[in-house]
């Protein structure tokens, strides 16, 4: 099925930049300089075709191009910024999926929630993933796909093998599904509360920069990735670790 992709030419590139160098966001953090910055490429795909219903709630894809570009960006890249990686859009578009088994995965993905021990259904991504149209993803970029509920109290997930991101815009996280599904957060000012699809978008990226989950009690706390008290910094390890799968993916992105 075609998919038309939205490549944002110089002159929306532009402003875009200038509003990273401003900081984009009030106290975010100075923005790399750009000869020691590590960039990786990322494209967004934000699907429309997948309009689901829970408890009353009709989720539908809210999201725009400029959303992304003017303040989702700007703060993936002040979180990131501590560990001198810039992340570059090469695009947003919209995207539909396969439609052979489509109401499937959609009632699936309904009724997902996490196991016993807080682990998110590992088969609601497979059976997504079998539906999307990759056919036209950027090889030089990790693939965001923007869906709008990706199970109960989940919010993303990353596959590192294929560079590839499933993010929901509806969410339950918060409420640890006591509630009905509700707009996530854009951004989120000041100390993390509930987080939002920014911080969403960094984390998951950083798992496909090879960083995991760190144990629950495990100090340092307030960090990105996790673990107790979870908000947006990043050890040395992890900035280190981060930055070496950065090159490797940016050694790869120039090969012809």
């Amino acid at each position: 099925m075609k998919r038309t992709f939205m490549i944002f030419t110089a002159t929306l590139l532009a402003p875009l930049a200038a509003l990273s160098a401003a900081g984009a966001l009030a106290g975010s953090s100075p923005v790399v300089p750009v000869e020691t910055a590590q960039r990786v490429a990322v494209r967004f795909h934000l699907v429309t075709d997948l309009a689901m219903a829970k408890q009353g709630v009709a989720m539908t894809n809210w999201l725009t191009p400029e959303m992304i570009a003017k303040t989702v960006m700007p703060e993936v890249n002040r979180i990131w910024s501590a560990a001198k990686i810039e992340w570059t859009l090469s695009g947003v578009g919209s995207a539909t999926t396969r439609s052979g088994n489509r109401a499937e995965v959609i009632a699936y993905l309904l009724k997902a929630a996490r196991d016993s021990e807080g682990q998110g259904d590992p088969e609601r991504i497979r059976k997504l993933q079998s539906i999307l149209n990759v056919e036209q993803e950027d090889a030089r970029a990790v693939n965001i796909y923007v869906i709008p509920y990706l199970g109960g109290t989940s919010q993303g997930n990353a596959t590192p093998r294929q560079k590839r991101v499933l993010l929901g815009q509806w969410t339950d996280k918060p409420s640890r599904g006591e509630r009905p599904p509700e707009k996530c957060l854009l951004v989120e000012r000041g100390e993390f509360q509930q987080g939002s699809f920014s911080r969403t978008v960094a984390h998951e990226l950083g798992h496909i920069l090879g960083l995991p989950h760190p144990a629950r009690n495990a100090p340092p706390f307030h960090r990105l990735m996790g673990g107790r008290d979870p908000g947006n910094d990043l050890t040395d390890e992890e900035k280190a670790t981060a930055r070496k799968t950065a090159a490797a993916f940016s050694s790869k992105s120039k090969q012809p």
